[in-house]
């Protein structure tokens, strides 16, 4: 008998929000990105386009850093006329339990889910969604998780890879 190894049903790719600058004098929601972080987005969207993942929507904190580095992945990805980047403010957060909650209420007619993301959010739940602990997530960091559920608050531990810039200069 032929065993074939079932495809996980709900596919959740998180980005950290690309380098920040820190020579402006404005809030924090506001912080652009640095000349690394535009550097970064062009080598990681190359890594997420190669990956040939199918997004079905996509979602950013709506911090200037999160949007920039989400609008210019989607325009590098060539899909940003046919992806909508969705702002919602409860992933303005830097420590995962607001952005968590919300991934569980995505629709479940969404079988994968982009989220533009910050520190801490990023880490933790790759701490929470994989096997692996004690990983840091650096800037413009991408984490792919695939669970075996049909429904997205059913999301636990799934199967999980990760790519980071330094890996890639």
């Amino acid at each position: 008998m032929d065993q074939k190894k079932t495809i996980p049903l709900k596919k959740l790719i998180l980005i950290r929000h690309a380098k920040s600058s820190w020579k402006y004098n404005v809030s924090d929601i506001d912080r652009p990105l640095s000349n690394q972080g535009f550097d970064d987005i062009l080598i990681m969207s190359e890594i997420l386009r190669n990956l040939k993942i199918k997004i079905d929507v996509c979602f950013s904190s709506p911090a200037k850093r999160a949007l920039d580095t989400g609008k210019n992945i989607l325009k590098n990805l060539h899909i940003n006329n046919e992806l909508m980047l969705i702002k919602k403010s409860v992933l303005y957060d830097f420590e995962g339990t607001n952005t968590k909650n919300f991934i569980k209420s995505i629709k479940n007619d969404f079988s994968s889910a982009l989220i533009f993301s910050h520190n801490n959010t990023c880490s933790n739940l790759l701490n929470q969604f994989s096997k692996y602990s004690n990983i840091h997530v650096p800037t413009c960091g991408i984490i792919i998780f695939e669970f075996d559920v049909s429904l997205w608050k059913e999301i636990k531990k799934g199967e999980c890879k990760y790519f980071f810039p330094k890996n890639f200069k």
